[in-house]
């Protein structure tokens, strides 16, 4: 579902950056000769897995996950119809197959007959439906027991990203109310179909148990009055590997920092997340390794272009300014080295990405003052004037406080130094995300904001540029408003997969000429592990299940002590 958050452009979030579409591999272990009993009996106790996280946990319910540890943990219970590829691919999960009509407007999804709820119950068309009948933009139509449609005006590939959305037991919550759902046992007791069910749980520790393939017998952990009947087990066309984690614990903790003390206590293996002092002091231990996965959130700065008057108006401006920004310091400093510089809404790391649109310098302080020159704009003794003013140009940067957002102060400051190194006079403004947004973005009082965006792994810039969009309380916050820009979004929206890679390029062109907002890096989202944690592989996610994608790759290297 596409909306605005308060300070959040959440578009697509069910999307993922691949044109191609894989098939999940799956291998039989080799045969051993038989153990003798004596070796039976000294077997190593179940590989448990251990990752630090900030709780709490009062719901592990798909939908309503929310906390890190939440959506964490509900990423390991529940599949999706297709899941991440580590190479930019759209994988088989719940859907064993799928295609697309001829128009690209329907996709057909066939699940997997083996696929089973963790109590017994087969994964039917029933519960896609069910699942997706509250999505925005998606409809779906149940076709028979294991085959659903999903239509779309999306082109396939996005479809099939946002088939990535996790599925949830008709048979158990089909009679729940969405007021009831919230509060529903189901949350604190969910019965999932992913490669993990849960075991226990308490306040501070979550106990996960690698579930056998096919999943299934093992009984609801409360009482529902809707059962179906379980059915006889499909036969498999072939056996699935099992994993090498048997269990997967999270330990829970109040915040970051106590998770980052806990990783470097050596209590667990793994933390997300850990803020950038953490992680330089964190990675210079020995026995750790960083993992990064390339994010689609990024922070941009939005210039103000519905008067006039407002000193970001002209694009020409707008490109010194740009250039002017040393996007490499930002991620040294404030990220430690973690993320992408940015000059487009399209990531790097994204499939869509097109690196013939790059500038050839990305900065250059002497091209930055040409470019103000350029403009008209002229440099007295009180400062920069623009072309028929006699008032010194004063630029104000809004960002949210430090209780909203601790690293955008440190960001906006780098860059009001970077402006200031051309002899521009810069007001770095902190304000709530309430105040930022009702009393400066909505009524259109404001220069520049500092602003953070997410256009997920299938990136559609439409509601950031759309003129559509430019009315007062739009998605267009900036107020940009363009024909041409108009026309190409909407021949990259109707672009079938073969030409998206082209429009997109064309797209990304025009925005870096035009620059109607000033994109500057996309932060990695960082998993700290032990190094004896094996088989993960990076890979763009665009949210914290995808990370999840590969688990049953992962193993230890040695038992933990």
């Amino acid at each position: 579902m596409r909306r605005i958050d308060i300070l959040v452009v959440l578009l697509c979030l069910l999307a993922m950056s691949g044109l191609g579409v894989g098939m999940a591999a799956s291998a039989t272990p080799e045969r051993m000769a038989s153990p003798q009993v004596a070796a039976l009996e000294a077997a190593p106790r179940p590989e448990e897995f251990i990752e630090g996280s900030v709780g709490p946990v009062r719901t592990l319910d798909p939908q309503f996950a929310a906390t890190p540890a939440e959506r964490a943990i509900s990423g390991l219970l529940f599949r999706g119809l297709t899941r991440a590829g580590s190479d930019g691919t759209v994988l088989p999960d719940l859907a064993e197959r799928w295609e697309a009509s001829p128009d690209g407007a329907v996709v057909t999804f066939h699940l997997r007959p083996d696929a089973r709820w963790h109590d017994g119950v087969h994964v039917s068309a029933d519960d896609v439906a069910f699942s997706y009948e509250s999505v925005a933009d998606i409809q779906v139509r149940r076709i028979d027991r294991f085959t659903v449609e999903l239509r779309s005006d999306a082109p396939p590939t996005s479809t099939l990203l946002r088939a990535r959305l996790p599925i949830v037991p008709a048979h158990l919550l089909g009679d729940v109310t969405p007021s009831e759902r919230a509060a529903h046992p189901f949350g604190r007791a969910p019965v999932g179909s992913g490669p993990f069910a849960l075991l226990e749980s308490s306040e501070d520790a979550v106990l996960l148990e690698r579930v056998g393939a096919p999943p299934g017998g093992r009984p609801s952990p409360y009482d529902a009055d809707v059962r179906a009947e379980v059915p006889e087990p499909t036969p498999r066309s072939a056996p699935r590997a099992r994993a090498h984690l048997e269990r997967y614990r999270f330990l829970l903790y109040p915040d970051e920092a106590a998770v980052a003390a806990a990783f470097e206590a050596g209590d667990v293996h793994a933390m997300a997340g850990p803020q950038p002092a953490d992680l330089v002091r964190l990675i210079a231990e020995p026995g750790v390794q960083a993992l990064a996965f390339a994010g689609t959130r990024s922070l941009v700065l939005v210039p103000n272009l519905r008067f006039a008057a407002g000193p970001l108006r002209d694009a020409q401006v707008r490109r010194a300014l740009s250039l002017a920004i040393d996007r490499d310091r930002i991620v040294e400093s404030v990220f430690a080295g973690s993320g992408l510089t940015a000059q487009t809404v399209v990531s790097p790391a994204s499939f869509l990405f097109d690196p013939r649109s790059l500038p050839a310098s990305e900065l250059d302080v002497a091209g930055a003052h040409a470019g103000l020159l350029a403009a008209g704009w002229t440099q007295g003794t009180g400062g920069w004037l623009r072309p028929g003013s006699d008032e010194p140009v004063t630029i104000e940067l809004l960002v949210r406080d430090e209780s909203a957002a601790p690293l955008d102060r440190a960001i906006a400051e780098l860059v009001a130094e970077d402006w200031r190194s051309l002899a521009l006079t810069v007001d770095v403004v902190a304000l709530t995300p309430e105040e930022l947004v009702s009393d400066r973005l909505r009524p259109g009082s404001f220069d520049v904001a500092l602003l953070e965006i997410d256009l997920g792994l299938d990136p559609d810039p439409s509601p950031l540029f759309a003129s559509s969009q430019a009315f007062v309380g739009g998605t267009n916050l900036a107020g940009y408003q363009s024909s041409l820009m108009d026309r190409l979004l909407a021949d990259f929206r109707e672009a079938d997969t073969d030409d998206r890679q082209d429009r997109s390029a064309a797209l990304q062109a025009t925005l870096l000429r035009e620059m109607p907002i000033i994109p500057l890096v996309f932060p990695d989202e960082v998993f700290l592990t032990l190094d004896e944690v094996l088989g993960l592989e990076p890979r763009q996610v665009g949210d914290v299940r995808d990370r999840y994608s590969d688990v049953l790759a992962w193993r230890l290297a040695r038992p933990r002590e």
